[in-house]
């Protein structure tokens, strides 16, 4: 994506408070074995409950391994979608089911993911068109400056 185009944060060592100062925000969060959180998320997420993020964009992507989980594939991802619900941000960014085979996941809302889904153990070869694609329409919709990156 570039530095000129957006600020990099490590939510391990990040508040919070920090996405206060952006308009928007691409989160990304992997998915630990059956469906799990990493911690340092599962802290940055408790956080995050409280803030109002009226007025900002929120793009999400999530790792996530389809045939070790396909039963809570990428669920980390739709976790943080929900707690990000509550702030009153607006979401851009969400991705298709199709090209992944998995039977659940709680990334997918109205039939498509709430962001992109990369998925490294298995189909590493669609990473860089997924992610090239999946930037390019958010960027469309979205300014090229003031962005968040955390991961």
């Amino acid at each position: 994506m570039g530095s000129d185009k957006a600020d990099l944060w490590d939510v391990e060592v990040s508040s919070p408070e920090e996405l206060l100062g952006y308009e928007v925000l691409i989160l990304g969060i992997p998915t630990w074995g059956i469906g799990k959180v990493q911690e340092d998320w599962e802290h940055f997420m408790s956080r995050l409950e409280d803030f109002d993020l009226s007025g900002k964009k929120v793009a999400l992507f999530g790792l996530g391994d389809q045939e070790s989980y396909p039963e809570t594939f990428a669920d980390a991802l739709g976790k943080l979608y929900e707690v990000l619900q509550k702030t009153g941000c607006s979401f851009t960014g969400s991705w298709p089911v199709a090209g992944y085979s998995f039977e659940g996941s709680a990334a997918v809302k109205g039939g498509r993911f709430v962001g992109l889904v990369l998925d490294e153990e298995n189909q590493p070869d669609l990473t860089n068109e997924r992610l090239d694609k999946w930037l390019k329409d958010i960027f469309t919709s979205t300014p090229k400056q003031n962005v968040y990156h955390g991961r």
